[in-house]
């Protein structure tokens, strides 16, 4: 059974994102951020990925990239882009390794099943 661990905080550069790349080089966990928001100078993921020193994490791409740099709904109504919890539990659902934790950095807690 994977252990998942959900990362967020109150807002917008308060710290997710280097929690998240501690979490997931100490545990040698897989990473993903469902939505990403505000990409320009790139992704989250990506800069995740340039920070680990392990080679046993994984980064899964994310459910949707928007490119406003706002909270998930906001850019998504700024895109005419309706985001679909279902999507991210399908997705997730693929990203569930038996023996590994996934650390999941988003605005908003979720599971990874319909529960």
């Amino acid at each position: 059974m994977t252990q998942t661990i959900f990362v967020t905080g109150i807002g917008t550069g308060v710290g997710e994102t280097i929690v998240s790349a501690i979490l997931t080089e100490a545990l040698q966990a897989d990473y993903w951020k469902p939505v990403q928001t505000g990409y320009k100078n790139g992704t989250d993921s990506e800069w995740i990925k340039s920070v680990l020193s392990n080679n046993q994490s994984t980064i899964y791409p994310e459910a949707y990239k928007l490119k406003l740099p706002a909270s998930p709904h906001i850019a998504a109504q700024n895109e005419g882009i309706e985001i679909s919890s279902q999507k991210i539990i399908a997705a997730c659902s693929g990203y569930q390794v038996p023996g590994k934790r996934l650390i999941i950095e988003g605005a908003r807690r979720f599971t990874c099943s319909a529960e």
